[in-house]
């Protein structure tokens, strides 16, 4: 089984403007708030466990009904508002499997793509890790990864050092794997503002020779949902249907 964690604490980028007072998941797009239709795009078509870190303060019965979620999904509240994706996930270790695989997905994209190659792809090749990447603008906007011979050699979080920017989705082969590697990216400091990010555990991953491995997408399908235009085109879409509870 795959545990799939989707935080929904993280604090919007001061740049980004939704147009909405809603915090993001939570922004109606077609009937029904935006990190349902986020949730359904990452969904693996196999057994699989979701585990939302959620604001308690933000996440009333009312909303949890409105994103679908599950009685067999875990959710953990978090008091302490964590600064980035990576620290979130922590806030859920007692959730996660340890020996099964782990996904890790912002809840800021939308892939027109099956993701479930991605998954299958990091389970196949005997990955220690996987990234989902896409070509990007060349601006730091988005963390990007270095790839050589089909492996990423470096991440980067603030500074562009390549044209493959990272889509928001990541794959350990699991839980034990990302935790021994943020454990050991703390003590390394690897952000120069002593906060835990997702480049400095696979930075630590790669600095101690694992097999990280990238998995490009075509053109074009990484959609953005980060500003008021990414929402509307988002909603202009008519292939946005209601599906089952996460």
């Amino acid at each position: 089984m795959i545990n799939v964690v989707v935080p929904l604490t993280l604090p919007a980028k001061e740049t980004e403007d939704t147009g909405h007072a809603e915090p993001r998941p939570f922004i109606p797009v077609s009937g029904r708030p935006l990190g349902q239709h986020v949730v359904d795009n990452i969904r693996p078509s196999f057994e699989h466990q979701f585990i939302y870190v959620v604001d308690p303060e933000v996440m009333t019965m009312h909303r949890r009904r409105s994103l679908g979620i599950s009685s067999d999904s875990q959710v953990v509240y978090s008091w302490s508002a964590p600064r980035t994706m990576a620290a979130a996930v922590c806030m859920a270790r007692e959730s996660i499997n340890m020996s099964e695989p782990l996904v890790i997905a912002a809840c800021e994209q939308y892939i027109d793509v099956d993701l479930d190659r991605f998954y299958i792809a990091g389970m196949d090749v005997g990955a220690d890790a996987a990234v989902l990447t896409f070509p990007g603008d060349r601006t730091p906007k988005y963390s990007t990864s270095m790839i050589y011979k089909n492996r990423v050699v470096e991440m980067s979080e603030h500074r562009v050092i390549s044209e493959m920017a990272n889509a928001g989705v990541y794959y350990f082969k699991d839980g034990q794997t990302f935790f021994d590697a943020a454990v050991e990216a703390l003590t390394k400091t690897h952000a120069a503002d002593s906060a835990l990010t997702m480049s400095g555990i696979f930075n630590t991953l790669i600095e101690a020779g694992s097999n990280i491995v990238p998995c490009p997408l075509p053109e074009g399908v990484f959609k953005p949902l980060h500003t008021s235009i990414d929402l509307s085109l988002f909603a202009a879409r008519t292939d946005l249907q209601v599906q089952r509870a996460a």
